[in-house]
């Protein structure tokens, strides 16, 4: 069996005033509920819906839709920290069954 390939994805600085990055998956989704259940270990959920679920990780705040689009917002995140933090989420949503 071969080994699962890890999800591609990519960060983009969309508002350098904003501090935000946004993270897209390639060819992939996101189960918001099993993004629920999977991203407590990592963060605090603090809300969801059909569409959209909320979570802070640290002193950022993350927002995740089901077409696979992510939100990384806070203050003083750099390129560096928003690629890091990435890894960490996606390792999270892996575990879960999250991507799809």
């Amino acid at each position: 069996m071969a080994a699962a390939s890890k999800p591609e994805y990519f960060v983009v600085e969309p508002c350098a005033t904003a501090n935000a990055f946004e993270v897209r998956l390639k060819d992939k989704k996101l189960d918001l509920q099993k993004c629920e259940k999977a991203l407590p270990k990592i963060g605090e959920v603090v809300a969801g819906t059909p569409a959209l679920l909320l979570v802070k990780i640290g002193g950022y705040s993350l927002s995740l839709y089901a077409s696979g689009r992510m939100m990384l917002k806070g203050k003083k995140l750099d390129s560096k920290t928003a690629k890091k933090l990435a890894e960490k989420i996606f390792v999270a949503l892996e575990r879960g069954g999250a991507i799809i």
